[in-house]
């Protein structure tokens, strides 16, 4: 029997144990750059602590009883801190009264004081324009964010990884010629077989993995500050995520909770929130989030929109799950976002998503019932679904998406989804728009989870006492707002465009008025077909010149499918994203995806009520509205897609208006709604809110006084007048 090439057994022996010797230093080299972000870190926010010395008297001094002669200090110019700390030793030595040891002291104090608003600072990155500073910074975070990313999905396989190669290498029993001669035929033919089979381990799928793994990690560690950059844009949540663990700087604790009085806030904070299981990172604010939804049970969360109302609900999913697998979750929510929830639960746990539309329903359906997992339905495939679990089936948890469409209790989609509440050891509605504008229906989304408290805060709706109401709202409702905890998001500047009819729309304008049509009125400057002499389209073509040049992706908004369609012939050669309530569900997550992975300068055109709701257009940087939206609701919710966490660079706002037409009219007469909104919004004080924009006698005065404006003789009211044409 030939005897094997020991030098090459021992050579790939060496190779092998250098493999198991580098995966097992993944978690260590991975410390090393998460040390050395941490570092960079500390060092930035030290550097604005810093600076924010210059906002405090030198005269905190004195507060130190150091017996440092501050006034002698001041007299010499060092009015600020900031002066104390930029001015070398000998200056200071040279102020009559000041020696050593009190320069000293003043060094030591201003230290002290630095290492205080240093606690209270927070990194704000740009991913605009950053500077040497921030794009050094933002290669460090990528060179950890990316190992730990890697070391993370590497962990489960490190032992099997070092038993493998320990066991193939043990195999050979003989290690040279010399035994190799004294050995018998047994110990020869084992050693033979066991050499091929460590030469062959080179094909093992695990050893495979693992190379694959390193090459990764070797490559995330040696991250270029310019793709650094690019995963800040794509990916900022997760940097600023990773900010606050490393760091520790989170917003005050009172606007995690922000509505929730402190006793209940704290109880919450104690609750057990397991995160193994869930694969992002959670803000402070989410992590709260999740441990309100677990601690109360049944709850409405009516944070807005852009902080992550998904997260937080797949959180205390995975976090369920994790106690006892096999769980079934069950996600209503509106057609156009069931794909979303699907690809969320896969990207943030390991709960297996089961899409209940479509013709393969029935299938998903038993194989949800049977493995477990979080079902994702629409509004319209209720009436299916709750026929297999009402008094069938056990729900861990029930979540309900956009839930101000169940609203309106006598309506189907309500009565599916109560029938179900029962089977709910949990209920979640979720919704960044709580409020309309009656507060009874507010009432039934709160009655909905607890009873109990709908009747009670329909007795006290008209409650102006914010301190008292959230008191009341608490136990079930929890809102935060994207300033309070989401210091990072850039400016948002909006806009008014205002544009002189042309004659052309001027007869087109003319003409809806003469019919008394209002919402063809709104429709002025995009009513004729050809868009050559619209002021309208002629501002929006230049504006859209402007935003590309400049690099902005651009999503314009209409309530109309008509403007919309002109607009894309429009601006057709710029080959425009579009997307309207005709767009089919299963389409609408790929659209925005396309949207999300094209060039800068990509426009998408969106009808309103559909781009609106439910998705997440954070690559985009400026929105326009072509027309003015008569509820401030749906204008908040479109500008929210865009001016949402993950958004990284200033965002505009441009509404695009004719001068003394009904667009003048609306923007008035929404002005006070707005601010109306605002309130109610913010203090979550469900009381009604005003009439709505669409008052029918509004309406009629709008529409007398365009005709007095631009017709030449009074026009008998037409049907359109006497029904109030909306």
């Amino acid at each position: 029997m030939e005897a094997p090439d020991f030098q090459f057994i021992r050579k790939e022996t060496a190779a092998f144990q250098a493999l198991d010797q580098d995966f097992a230093r993944l978690g260590s080299e991975t410390d090393a750059l998460k040390e050395a972000a941490l570092s960079a870190c500390r060092a930035r926010l030290m550097k604005e602590a810093r600076l924010r010395l210059a906002d405090y008297s030198a005269e905190e001094l004195s507060a130190s009883r150091s017996g440092i002669r501050t006034a002698l200090l001041m007299q010499a110019g060092f009015r600020t801190l900031a002066d104390l700390d930029g001015a070398a030793d000998h200056e200071l030595l040279a102020v009559q009264g000041i020696g050593e040891k009190q320069v000293s002291s003043i060094r030591s104090i201003l230290d002290a004081f630095a290492r205080d608003l240093m606690k209270r600072e927070r990194i704000v990155l740009s991913g605009e324009n950053p500077d040497a500073d921030d794009r050094q910074l933002i290669a460090d975070l990528a060179r950890y964010r990316g190992a730990e990313l890697i070391r993370t999905d590497a962990e489960g396989m490190r032992e099997d990884l070092h038993n493998l190669i320990e066991e193939r290498i043990g195999a050979i029993g003989i290690r040279g010629r010399f035994r190799w001669f004294f050995s018998g035929k047994r110990k020869r033919e084992e050693t033979v077989r066991a050499a091929s089979e460590l030469s062959a381990l080179h094909a093992d799928p695990l050893i495979l993995r693992a190379q694959h793994f390193l090459d990764l990690f070797e490559e995330a560690s040696l991250t270029d500050e310019e793709a650094a950059l690019a995963d800040f844009r794509k990916n900022s949540a997760a940097y600023y995520a990773m900010l606050e663990k490393l760091t520790g700087s989170t917003p005050p604790k009172e606007l995690l909770y922000s509505s929730i009085p402190e006793a209940l806030a704290a109880a919450i904070s104690e609750e057990p929130l397991c995160t193994e299981a869930f694969k992002g990172d959670l803000r402070a604010y989410q992590a709260f989030g999740a441990r309100y939804i677990l601690h109360q049970k049944r709850v409405l969360l009516g944070d807005e929109m852009g902080l992550g109302k998904t997260i937080q609900a797949i959180a205390a999913m995975a976090h369920l799950d994790r106690e006892e697998g096999g769980r079934h979750f069950l996600i209503v929510c509106p057609a156009s976002v069931m794909t979303n929830w699907c690809r969320e639960l896969r990207k943030f746990s390991r709960i297996e998503p089961h899409l209940l539309h479509g013709e393969h329903r029935d299938a998903a359906f038993a194989n949800w019932r049977a493995r477990g997992g979080a079902a994702v339905t629409s509004y319209e495939g209720m009436g299916i679904v709750a026929d297999g679990v009402d008094g069938l089936m056990r729900l861990s948890m029930l979540v309900v998406d956009e839930a101000h469409y169940m609203k309106n209790p006598e309506a189907k989609r309500t009565k599916r989804i109560r029938r179900i509440e029962d089977e709910s050891d949990r209920i979640l509605l979720m919704t960044g728009t709580p409020l309309e504008n009656k507060v009874d229906e507010m009432c039934e989304l709160v009655s909905f989870v607890r009873p109990d408290l709908g009747e009670a805060i329909r007795k006290q709706s008209g409650l102006r006492d914010p301190a008292a109401f959230r008191e009341l709202l608490a136990p079930v409702y929890l809102r935060r707002k994207r300033e309070q905890v989401l210091s990072e998001l850039p400016p948002v500047t909006e806009s008014e465009e205002w544009c002189a009819m042309t004659p052309s729309d001027a007869a087109a304008y003319g003409a809806a008025l003469a019919d008394g049509n209002f919402m063809e009125m709104r429709r002025v400057s995009f009513l004729q077909e050809d868009l050559t002499d619209s002021a309208k389209a002629v501002r929006l073509k230049e504006l859209c010149e402007e935003l590309r040049a400049e690099g902005r992706k651009v999503v314009l908004y209409s309530f109309f499918r008509e403007t919309i369609r002109k607009t894309a012939d429009l601006l057709a050669m710029w080959s425009p994203f579009v997307l309207t309530g005709s767009t089919p569900a299963g389409e609408r997550q790929e659209l925005i995806d396309a949207f999300s992975d094209a060039p800068d300068g990509s426009i998408l055109i969106a009808q309103i009520q559909a781009g609106g709701t439910g998705l997440n257009i954070q690559t985009a940087s400026a929105v326009m509205f072509l027309e003015p939206q008569i509820k401030p609701s749906l204008v908040s919710q479109a500008v929210s897609r865009v001016c949402r966490m993950g958004q990284v660079r200033s965002v505009l706002v441009l509404h695009l208006l004719c001068a003394h037409t009904v667009d003048e009219a609306v923007r008035e007469r929404l002005k006070p709604k707005q601010e109306a909104f605002d309130l109610y919004a913010e203090e979550s004080a469900l009381a009604e809110a005003e009439e709505n924009l669409a008052d029918r006698d509004w309406i009629r005065q709008v529409i007398e006084e365009q005709r007095s404006l631009y017709l030449p003789v009074p026009v008998q009211p037409t049907p359109a007048d006497r029904e109030g044409s909306v």
